[in-house]
């Protein structure tokens, strides 16, 4: 009983963990390993713009990767679930007999 209740609690946390830092990062659909910054750099002499375009390491944790993890640890809590109603459904058959 006690090793359900432990996959039922750890999983969904998990779960829940998983989709809070998609919903803080951004909630976007694909995951994100770069971020474009754009330097503007205006020339004094000509009055011209000039934008330099870099790209820097930037993890942004999307749908593709949290929605499954999600769902996995969602289903393996609902199982710790169903498993320990089951125990305790078992247990309590036979306090009463």
């Amino acid at each position: 009983m006690r090793g359900w209740k432990l996959l039922q609690w750890g999983a969904a946390f998990i779960a829940v963990a998983v989709l809070l830092v998609w919903a803080l990062q951004g909630m976007h659909i694909f995951t994100k390993q770069q971020r474009k910054v754009v330097h503007r750099e205006e020339d004094p002499l000509f009055g011209t713009v000039r934008e330099r375009v870099e790209w820097q390491p930037d993890f942004r944790l999307g749908l593709d990767i949290a929605g499954p993890v999600a769902v996995v640890a969602g289903a393996a809590a609902a199982l710790g679930w169903w498993r320990a109603r089951k125990a305790s459904a078992r247990r309590m058959s036979h306090n009463h007999e």
